[in-house]
């Protein structure tokens, strides 16, 4: 549930103008090419998710991450500097980001410029073009995709800081926590969940994105047909909106039931679990049904741990 442009022209003005001479001043003098080679030596190129080819330091020391998945970062230990704090407000996140600067959302340049960062890695290059384009001007910036699964993020982030083997490594352990929670659920064959997100007045049914990402797949829970029809298989979609007239053709054998932390998608909620189209739910007359906080709707690597653990008891308090 992914703009801030307006910055003053003379501010624009003044940064760029600042780029400039710093760019011009990196690039004078009589040393320049003992600096490329050095350069080479450090750096390599690596082809983003655009298809560009960037070249990027082999090992940043002052990286600014645009973006929701944060806590992938800090698990890999990633030098971050400076982020949009805006997303680390929930339980996982607690003591988790002292020393971060908070660079605002999407991201305020002078703010980034002042941090110095060696790379820059955007999870909103499509949302503003010309942001991202500015951020290419302070220092190598790449194109990052937030929604992909956990194991298909890390694989990436791997690629980028060069820690191919650390990133397997996490993945594997997470797939085994995985494996160890869904023993003990004792799933049927074709058991199935969907999970429904509350946002305001809204009432959407998730695909297999952030806690979608945790509960289908290997080991876990079935797809319904609706959810895999009208989400999964449809490009570039991850949740859909539902009206409660539909609620049967998305309703699995399980009915997860994320609610965003604010009066209005709370009072919205209460009124679906006590309204007559959801009493008739098979999953609700069985009380398969588990209201938690929207803050798991994640698949992000610091909370999974947790998540794993979680997960189990929301459904052992029906």
């Amino acid at each position: 549930m992914k703009r801030h442009r307006g910055t003053p022209i003379m501010l624009w003005g003044g940064i760029f103008l600042l780029l400039l001479i710093v760019s011009a001043c990196s690039n004078s003098g009589g040393h320049a090419s003992d600096v490329q080679v050095e350069k080479n030596e450090k750096t390599f190129q690596y082809t983003t998710i655009t298809g560009e080819q960037i070249e990027i330091p082999a090992q940043p020391k002052q990286v600014v991450y645009i973006g929701p998945t944060l806590g992938d970062f800090l698990v890999m230990d990633i030098p971050i500097v400076g982020s949009n704090l805006i997303h680390t407000k929930h339980s996982y996140y607690e003591g988790k980001t002292e020393g971060i600067v908070d660079v605002g959302n999407p991201g305020d340049l002078e703010v980034i410029l002042s941090l110095k960062p060696d790379l820059i890695i955007n999870s909103y290059y499509n949302a503003d073009a010309e942001k991202n384009a500015a951020f290419s001007k302070i220092a190598p910036t790449i194109p990052f995709n937030p929604a992909l699964p956990y194991a298909e993020r890390v694989k990436e982030m791997g690629k980028i800081f060069g820690q191919q083997e650390k990133a397997a490594q996490l993945i594997a352990k997470f797939e085994t926590q995985s494996k160890e929670m869904f023993d003990k659920l004792q799933l049927t064959n074709g058991e199935t969940a969907t999970v429904f997100y509350q946002l305001g007045k809204t009432l959407y049914v998730m695909g297999n994105r952030s806690l979608g990402a945790v509960i289908y797949g290997k080991n876990g829970f079935a797809v319904p047909p609706a959810v895999q029809k009208n989400i999964i298989d449809q490009k570039g979609v991850s949740f859909v909106k539902v009206s409660e007239e539909l609620l049967s053709e998305f309703a699995g054998d399980h009915l997860f039931v994320l609610v965003q932390d604010n009066n209005e998608s709370k009072t919205e909620s209460d009124q679906l679990l006590k309204s007559s189209i959801w009493g008739t739910l098979p999953a609700v007359q069985k009380g398969h049904v588990y209201v938690v906080s929207a803050e798991w709707n994640t698949d992000g690597l610091l909370a999974l741990e947790q998540l794993f653990k979680e997960l189990p008891q929301w459904m052992q308090r029906k």
